[in-house]
């Protein structure tokens, strides 16, 4: 959904679990990745992997619950170019982190943001300047993503 080629890109990967998605655009490009969850066992996870591609020095790893870390964010100043979600299913932490996104205070300009959740969970058309674009399906899950538009 998102392309081969993430050249120069801010990414965010929030709920980051094995840190699959924010590896990966930091292998296709991106310039600065931040991997975050609260789970001790992802957290070390993750930083097994990272290990494993000798701890860049663009990519960091934060162990933060959704507010203390959006919040935290925020007050460093970064925008990011793309932000993945996939939060636990059953919950509303998708809507949670896609209202707190949709103030744009922690987005570039055309900032584009993927939402994985349950087939079940019904998202919103907008949250603040998140614009929705698609949804796939995939089996239980959807994927959807959105743009910020202003």
């Amino acid at each position: 959904m998102v392309g081969l080629d993430l050249s120069g890109l801010w990414v965010l990967d929030l709920f980051a679990g094995t840190g699959a998605m924010g590896l990966e655009a930091f292998s296709r490009g991106a310039a600065f990745v931040v991997l975050v969850d609260y789970h001790l066992a992802a957290s070390r996870l993750i930083s097994r992997n990272l290990a494993t591609l000798g701890n860049p020095q663009h990519v960091r790893l934060y162990r933060q619950d959704l507010r203390r870390g959006l919040k935290w964010l925020t007050r460093q100043g970064w925008h990011f170019d793309l932000v993945f979600l996939d939060p636990p299913y059953g919950s509303d932490l998708s809507q949670r982190c896609l209202t707190q996104l949709g103030s744009g205070a922690l987005l570039n300009l055309s900032a584009t943001v993927i939402s994985e959740h349950d087939l079940d969970e019904t998202l919103a058309l907008t949250y603040g300047c998140l614009q929705r674009q698609t949804t796939r399906r995939y089996g239980n899950t959807a994927v959807s993503c959105y743009r910020r538009e202003n």
